[in-house]
């Protein structure tokens, strides 16, 4: 039986961990980044930075953004996309929603099944900040551990960003926390209708003695926790509980200073749904204990993950220089179970994986502003982490031919590696004329790990506000996106030779460090005061080019490289926002192709190698073409909403030279808020109904290249919900 309050408690041990420290459980990737920060008197953000949420205890913080989505940052050179709670809140389940999906409603991103999203059909390796602090990476799964109850705003960037960011091409999704003055209070809500859904939540913050406090905590519990392999309306074994907890303090100091704490912990079960009618992918008669012959509905398999992190951060503001020190930690988990019996008589292997990593991490940055001119920004990024796999697997042996002749056998494969990761950069914000802003500077980034590689990238960017309601921005930036620590260990794969799990050919290259050219031109223009659209193209060139897929039984995406990679598109914003009318409109196109698989060789069939080695083929995940929409109409007290996506359909076939059916699920809903009842806090109560049409599509038929599953949309659910504050 699980017990979430101790595990949610455990993200306090995490944060006490020093940075060189390694327990059992393991290492995660930590991050940093550069920021300028506001005095704990008069917290204003400053252009282009990163900064910890404002904390002003006689006043509300202010939000990052009241209307517009899109954005020019004059300090980046480059569009950001921002959506702040009001406009969360508009989209269908508003925080109830699980986070990949409000990402999606942004420009030029994509989702996919099992939780994943794609900035630019790049896969999901972007960064997180949590109020200005790089969060470390984990390890990828089916759920989604931001929860997007504790958020105020988040900011999303992509494209050729400035030196103080690392692998931007991946993107950067900034996340301003609620603040416990703003609150001034609690809530209380319920949230549930369709596949058993049930979501109760609540949240308190406020402040006391000149600390700012917030924490919320939710339970989740529904039978569609990951999408269903078949096309009926409910799937079979797909039940999933999931717990999440959110803290946050902050302390500031008379002489400008701050200090902030932020702990979260999440722990979620998921049943892997069953697909029926399975027939055995061998025959076991020649084993000398052939498994016994079982219904494909009665599978068992599960898999938990388990993500906590803990970040301590200090500010400090000396007349024209700020600085920030953060010590931040992140473990991670995933813990597949197998059915062990019936997928060795449907695959002739069933292995129990167990992953975790560890990311224990120091950053430092400053922001000087040597006149109205310049502003520099540097800072140094130091972590190290430790991921650990323990592998227990039952397969059958089998003679050159590959047919069983004996077992089953148990074979162990453990391993542990530690990494460390070193960065620097530093650069300068020169505001030319009062039109022009150039951003240049450099970053060098080193990764010692299963192979030791470093880099130093330039980068440069320009603004130019040609007039008040339209910016042109331009941008180059030299990217270097070291692979995931849990990359396969390269003394796991022979072990399996001569049983019913031996690869196709043993060869197992190490994956390598991406590196890439990224191009970036766009504009933004307001047409009217209400009415902001932006335009935006980009062009990259990569070599090592990074992709991930689905190899094995768990749900964790294994990396490997491309010799040679390009990608090219073009996205479109367009925002309108009048009175209690607001309406959206996202617009992307885009191309990928790459060629020949040069690491992790051994996960793919000898045919896939050979034909990828002398074609140019698109990533699994590309779709060339993308849309999000919405609008929303307040009067009084009451909001209806509508949202849809539009996706032209992933890669599907032989090396991906298929393609899957669009498809354009549409949304609706309704909220309306009673204010004071009771003397208490406003009530509110919301209607949404999702894939309002019913919908049936295919987000992947389990074809493409490191593609292993069959996963369709979801079908029509109606949720309602209750929140009342106090």
């Amino acid at each position: 039986m699980h017990k979430p309050g101790c595990k949610i408690f455990f993200c306090l041990f995490v944060a006490s961990s020093s940075f060189f420290s390694h327990t059992e459980a393991d290492p995660s990737a930590a991050d940093t980044s550069p920021q300028t920060f506001p005095s704990a008197s008069s917290a204003t953000q400053s252009n282009g930075s990163i900064t910890l949420a404002p904390i002003v205890v006689s006043a509300t913080a202010p939000t990052l953004v009241d209307q517009s989505r899109q954005q020019t940052d004059l300090s980046l050179g480059s569009s950001t996309y921002t959506l702040n709670q009001n406009q969360i809140n508009t989209i269908s389940q508003g925080e109830n929603t699980s986070f990949n999906q409000v990402l999606t409603h942004a420009p030029g991103i994509s989702g996919n099944s099992y939780g994943a999203v794609h900035f630019r059909q790049e896969d999901p390796y972007y960064r997180y900040y949590i109020n200005g602090t790089l969060l470390p990476a984990g390890i990828n799964g089916f759920g989604q551990d931001i929860d997007t109850r504790f958020i105020d705003s988040i900011t999303l960037k992509i494209g050729a960003l400035p030196a103080l960011y690392p692998e931007g091409n991946y993107g950067i999704v900034d996340i301003q926390t609620k603040s416990g003055d703003a609150l001034k209070g609690g809530s209380a809500s319920f949230y549930g209708g369709s596949y058993d859904t049930l979501h109760p939540a609540f949240s308190y913050g406020g402040s006391s003695g000149g600390t700012d406090f917030f924490f919320t905590g939710s339970y989740l519990h529904n039978n569609l926790g990951l999408e269903n392999p078949t096309s009926s309306t409910s799937a079979i074994h797909d039940e999933t509980n999931q717990y999440k907890g959110f803290a946050y303090l902050a302390h500031p100091f008379p002489d400008a200073g701050r200090l902030s704490f932020i702990f979260s912990g999440s722990d979620a079960d998921f049943k892997i749904p069953n697909t029926p009618g399975q027939t055995p992918g061998l025959d076991a008669s020649g084993a000398d204990v052939p498994p016994t012959p079982v219904d494909s509905t009665s599978l068992n398999e599960r898999q938990n993950e388990q993500t906590y992190y803990g970040i301590a951060a200090y500010q400090q503001t000396v007349d024209d220089i700020s600085f920030q020190v953060s010590q931040v930690n992140r473990f991670s988990s995933i813990l597949f179970n197998p059915d062990i019996n019936g997928d060795l008589y449907f695959n002739g292997i069933a292995a129990r994986v167990h992953q975790d990593i560890l990311t224990n991490g120091v950053q430092g940055d400053f922001t000087y502003r040597v006149n109205d001119a310049h502003t520099i920004r540097g800072g140094v990024l130091m972590e190290t982490h430790g991921a650990r796999a323990s592998n227990t697997s039952e397969v059958y042996t089998t003679d050159a031919g590959g047919n069983v002749i004996g077992g089953p056998e148990t074979i162990e494969d453990d391993h542990f590696k530690r990494a460390y990761d070193y960065a620097l950069y530093l650069q300068d914000e020169w505001k030319v004329c009062d039109k022009l802003t150039i951003n240049y500077g450099v970053r060098f980034e080193q990764v010692k790990a299963y192979t030791q590689e470093s880099q130093v990238s330039p980068r440069i960017n320009a603004v130019y506000q040609v007039t008040k309601n339209t910016a042109i921005h331009a941008g180059y930036a030299r990217y270097f996106n070291p692979p995931p620590l849990q990359s396969v260990s390269p003394t796991s794969v022979s072990a399996f030779d001569g049983t019913t799990n031996a690869a196709d050919q043993d060869t197992d290259d190490p994956v390598k460090s991406e590196r890439s050219d990224y191009f970036d031109l766009g504009v933004t223009h307001h047409f009217l005061p209400e009415l902001e659209v932006g335009v935006d193209g980009y062009y990259k060139i990569a070599t090592n080019q990074i992709d991930d897929g689905q190899f094995g039984a768990a749900n964790i995406g294994s990396p490997y490289n491309y010799a040679s990679a390009s990608m090219y598109g073009v996205e479109l914003s367009v925002d309108y926002t009048h009175d209690g009318f607001s309406a959206y409109g996202n617009f992307a196109a885009a191309n990928s192709w790459a060629k020949n698989i040069v690491s992790s060789q051994f996960e793919f069939d000898s045919d896939e190698l050979a034909s990828i080695a002398n074609r140019n083929v698109n990533f699994d995940q590309q779709q060339f073409y993308t849309v999000s929409a919405g609008t929303s109409y307040t009067w009084m007290d009451t909001t209806i909403h509508a949202d849809a996506i539009y996706a032209d359909g992933i890669r599907a076939g032989f090396v991906n030279m298929d393609k899957l059916s669009a498809y354009y699920p549409v949304n609706l809903g309704i909220e309306h808020k009673f204010k004071q009842m009771g003397g208490a806090g406003d009530l509110t109560v919301r209607f949404d109904v999702l894939n309002v049409f019913d919908q049936v599509y295919v987000l992947n038929d389990g074809t493409g290249i490191g593609e292993g599953a069959v996963r369709y949309g979801n079908r029509r659910g109606f949720y309602g919900g209750i929140s009342l504050d106090f």
